[in-house]
């Protein structure tokens, strides 16, 4: 059965609830970082991720970052914790079957980043390929050129155990899989 789209609109608020917790944006300046990031993000038009190429997925994600940054609160705008809100959302919709289907997003997956932290940082320097990656510091100090390094860093060690970038985050989330990576 086909969802209405109130009910859509629903789940994909829902959706930004659960991605964005009370510890997933802590300590990043200010406080009311996750509200302001869950009310961003439920509201986001999935739509315009439904694309083609993986440079306008490239380009959509680039400016929703930007969106986001605006609309957080004075001394938390920062792009680090932006594109971590963007992605760890985007994924969770991915995952979704209903979200998935109703906004055309699934032919993103392979494009999707990692969504960046100390633990998926830890994890993609501690591998073969990661061990040229600068210095992880934070999220909030985090911009787009370092966030670039890791994501290749992350497509190659994907690339390796059969996964797309963003699914790393099952494997390096607080350390769960990281022994499935020790040899990459």
């Amino acid at each position: 059965m086909k969802m209405s789209n109130k009910t859509i609109e629903y789940l994909r608020r829902r959706t930004a609830e659960l991605a964005i917790g009370n510890s997933t944006l802590r300590n990043q300046g200010a406080p009311g970082v996750a509200k302001a990031a869950r009310a961003f993000l439920s509201q986001l038009d999935l739509k315009s991720f439904s694309v083609s190429s993986e440079e306008k997925f490239v380009d959509a994600l680039d400016r929703a970052t930007e969106k986001l940054v605006q609309v957080l609160p004075y001394g938390a705008r920062n792009w680090g914790t932006a594109r971590k809100a963007l992605n760890i959302f985007l994924r969770d919709c991915l995952y979704n079957q209903f979200l998935c289907t109703h906004f055309a997003i699934s032919q993103v997956h392979p494009w999707l980043e990692v969504p960046l932290d100390s633990y998926v940082a830890k994890g993609l320097r501690g591998t073969f390929e990661g061990n040229c990656l600068p210095k992880w510091t934070t999220i909030t100090g985090l911009e787009h050129e370092p966030s670039d390094q890791y994501q290749k860093v992350a497509g190659k060690v994907a690339e390796k155990i059969g996964c797309n970038r963003v699914d790393l985050d099952i494997y390096l989330w607080r350390e769960v899989g990281i022994r499935e990576l020790e040899n990459v």
